[in-house]
């Protein structure tokens, strides 16, 4: 008997939720009706996922850790690192005919982005302090009188940012091609030898902070039949070596390296990162 009105209250239940829905789509709408019904839905919350620790700072596609401040002598030294997120090492650069293989470890040692211009907030004032190029992890700021004041916090005001590229370039005899910001590239000399000859390339770099005179900034291998050998980057440029059927001209070439595009795009950094004392 008990088994059977429990029965029966589940049917009345049932049924009286029923008449209930239809009693609202005929006279409340369908937007009631469908609002009530959402809420006897459940959902449920993903944690947060966090792709950097507390003591990171996001720059692009890199993290920017302080190491510490110090004072040496008439200057204040903040060090830091630079972390990838992802990998930017772009690997190898094999040409068609297989006789050129250019490494590319020297690019791919370049960090993807690279602080420039700090300020340095002092109970003294700002104090404003640069990072000498992309691969120093060091910023400097002179210190008047040689004390270091009260350090209320840190900003960094300017970062460039790693763009990769690769493209083809004709390089014609005695015509200089410029690459890309600041570089220029040449023909400076063809030495005569007697089963080939010595193809010398000079590049010129740019300067500034984003385009030191680094062997790694660019990197250029050639193409086409006959070329046996290259060096690779100089200090100057790069030996190209080939038979001694007619050379190309022009002679083509590939180059890969990276633009810097600069951000100036101030992030505050609190004092407690610096790590005093």
């Amino acid at each position: 008997m008990t088994r059977r009105r429990f029965a029966v209250a589940l049917l009345g239940l049932a049924v009286g939720s029923g008449a209930a829905l239809a009693a609202l789509l005929a006279f409340g709408g369908e937007e009631q009706a469908a609002a009530t019904v959402a809420t006897t839905t459940t959902t449920t919350t993903a944690p947060a996922a966090w792709w950097v620790d507390e003591d990171e700072i996001p720059l692009g596609p890199s993290v920017l850790v302080i190491e510490g401040l110090v004072a040496e002598g008439d200057e204040a030294v903040l060090h830091f690192t630079i972390h990838d997120i992802n990998p930017v090492g772009p690997g190898e650069l094999r040409e068609p005919n297989d006789l050129i293989d250019v490494p590319l470890q020297r690019l791919a040692e370049e960090a993807a982005v690279a602080p420039e211009a700090w300020t340095l907030i002092t109970a003294a004032g700002e104090i404003p302090g640069t990072t000498s190029g992309p691969r120093a992890r060091t910023a400097r700021f002179p210190l008047p009188g040689g004390i270091l004041p009260e350090v209320l916090g840190l900003r960094l005001d300017r970062y460039w940012m790693r763009l990769p590229y690769s493209y083809g370039v004709d390089l014609p005899s005695n015509t200089v091609v410029g690459l890309d910001e600041g570089y220029s590239l040449e023909v400076s000399g063809i030495i005569e030898q007697t089963n080939s000859r010595i193809v010398q390339v000079t590049l010129v770099p740019g300067g500034g902070f984003a385009n030191p005179t680094d062997p790694g900034a660019v990197l250029l291998a050639v193409l086409g039949e006959g070329w046996s050998f290259t060096s690779g980057r100089t200090t100057t440029g790069l030996q190209l070596v080939h038979d001694p059927t007619p050379l190309p001209d022009p002679i083509h070439l590939i180059a890969r390296s990276a633009y810097w595009v600069p951000f100036d795009r101030p992030v505050e950094i609190d004092a407690g990162a610096l790590r005093l004392g």
